[in-house]
């Protein structure tokens, strides 16, 4: 009997059914043939236990027939060290993981490899952060990249091939979006004939994911691609395309919005007042008029119909569209800076919308000149939700001398703004601003302010230090005062991630040495 049949047995009873049953084939059957079926419940049990085990280990695995796959070609690159290997191993293990960019960086000038052991998880991270993969590759040499061709979740190795345009036709979605990604640095007009060439038949996802690759090398000439891509049947793929066309300036695309939004907006020059008081000052004034619909042609220029939170819905519409226009074309227009427009912004009743609408703009078209008046005014109206956007839309010089000049400032509000304004400067720091930056946790962590916020944002700075001043983040901490109790804990941390930086630059400045 099968074990199937005799959990039926088991559940009406050893009274009402019968132990015995259709004779089972092979050895197995052999032995239940001994089991004396008078004795119901004794049977039942003793079948149980040998079709049990039977079923569990009574059956050779299958055996794969296929041939073995070819060996794995000699190693051209030597391995990294020793003491680099295991500092990667204890990242890869999930000791301070943010810092295996750096890692990557840093080994990629030694033209070392990494060991063997931690391929596997290197090829993870590849493949669930896409972002890494380009740092990735050079450190997998001849066996990283024969492993990957083992597991279909590491495909994305196969799209490095330089300039084999089979990967494109053939390869894994994976493989195939890093091929389109590095052929879109060097070739961007020949990334561009290629999707073009199969645009028709990928995904609606996959035609969102490789759409989004034209971010890199984009270009007047790209606009006859994508201009049709705004009536794609995937929303994303035609918010990814607006999303590219709004970046170029001349494109038509612009050109509709531009006109469509011109007229809504009128300039209000502001007046001087009287000397004896007969006739008071006016400041400057933006008026808006709400356009009347959305129409079809709107919506197909990606301006969506529902509104965020916060904001009416003819409101929403024109902080769309506005956020596609040109920021250069205001000051031309009303022959005003940046700076003067966003005041008389603020003395008119669409002042947060206009707010809403120009951060967006300044974020997407990088505009550095507006991104900085915008800074002040996202500081004054404490919307900080913009404030990360608006900073890399600065260059890191303007960044860097935007937020020194904050770090000294003591009052209440300034305060409760340095954590977050420093975990939202994202880019490598000058040894300037880190000593800057060092500077002032020091002076923080002898306050008695208990900011729970900033000492756990400690941590999270350090990668962005610059190596050079690694040596200095231990010294000159006020380990004295009454506060540092607070700290102490926040502080260590923020030492614990320089210390293994260091270790990190010493390994590899080592190798460099014996290369």
């Amino acid at each position: 009997m099968k074990f199937a049949d005799l959990t039926q047995v088991a559940l009406l009873g050893t009274e009402r059914q019968n132990v015995s049953g259709p004779a089972t084939a092979g050895r197995l059957g052999q032995l239940q043939s001994q089991i004396d079926v008078n004795q119901r419940e004794r049977a039942l049990l003793s079948l149980a236990a040998l079709s049990g085990m039977h079923e569990r280990i009574g059956t050779l695995p299958a055996r794969d027939h296929a041939p073995l796959p070819p060996p794995c070609p000699p190693e051209q690159q030597p391995r990294a060290g020793e003491r680099a290997g295991s500092l990667l191993l204890r990242l890869l293990g999930g000791e301070f993981g943010e810092l295996v960019p750096e890692w990557l960086e840093l080994a990629t000038p030694t033209k070392r490899i990494a060991p063997p052991e931690a391929l596997p998880a290197l090829l993870n991270l590849g493949a669930s952060k896409p972002e890494l993969r380009e740092r990735i590759l050079p450190v997998l040499g001849e066996r990283g990249r024969w492993l990957a061709g083992a597991n279909p979740d590491w495909a994305w190795v196969g799209g490095a091939a330089g300039d084999d345009e089979n990967i494109w036709h053939t390869g894994e979605r994976p493989a195939r979006l890093l091929f389109l990604q590095r052929l879109r640095r060097v070739r961007p007009d020949r990334a561009r004939e290629l999707l073009a060439q199969t645009w028709k038949e990928e995904t609606p996802e996959d035609r969102a994911a490789f759409l989004a690759v034209f971010e890199t090398g984009l270009a007047p000439g790209d606009e006859p691609f994508l201009e049709p891509a705004l009536d794609d049947k995937r929303k994303e793929v035609r918010r990814i395309a607006a999303g590219l066309l709004a970046r170029l300036p001349a494109s038509a695309l612009v050109k509709r919005l531009t006109e469509r939004a011109q007229p809504l907006l009128k300039f209000v020059p502001g007046s001087a007042g009287s000397v004896l008081k007969l006739k008071m000052a006016k400041p400057a004034v933006i008026e808006i008029t709400l356009p009347a619909e959305c129409d079809k042609a709107m919506q197909r220029d990606g301006i969506e119909l529902k509104p965020q939170p916060g904001f009416g819905e003819k409101a929403w519409w024109i902080i769309q569209m506005l956020e596609m226009v040109p920021l250069d074309l205001w000051s031309r227009e009303w022959n005003v800076a940046p700076k003067e427009i966003l005041a008389a912004a603020q003395a008119g009743e669409w002042k947060k919308e206009l707010f809403e609408a120009w951060a967006r703009a300044a974020t997407r078209q990088r505009n550095a000149a507006w991104a900085e008046a915008l800074f002040g005014a996202a500081l004054g109206g404490k919307r900080f939700d913009t404030l990360a956007g608006l900073l890399a839309a600065l260059s890191p010089a303007q960044r860097e001398a935007r937020l020194a000049d904050l770090l000294m400032e003591t009052d209440k509000q300034s305060r409760a703004l340095h954590g977050t304004l420093l975990s939202q400067c994202r880019h490598d720091w000058s040894p300037a601003f880190s000593r800057a930056v060092l500077d002032f946790m020091r002076r923080e962590t002898a306050q008695e302010t208990g900011d729970w916020q900033l000492r756990n944002q400690f941590a999270a700075l350090a990668p962005r230090l610059a190596s050079e001043v690694l040596a200095e983040a231990a010294t000159g901490w006020p380990v004295a005062a009454r506060s540092w109790e607070f700290w102490s804990k926040g502080v260590d941390e923020f030492l614990a991630v320089t210390q293994f930086r260091a270790d990190l630059h010493s390994a590899f400045t080592h190798e460099l040495t014996n290369a």
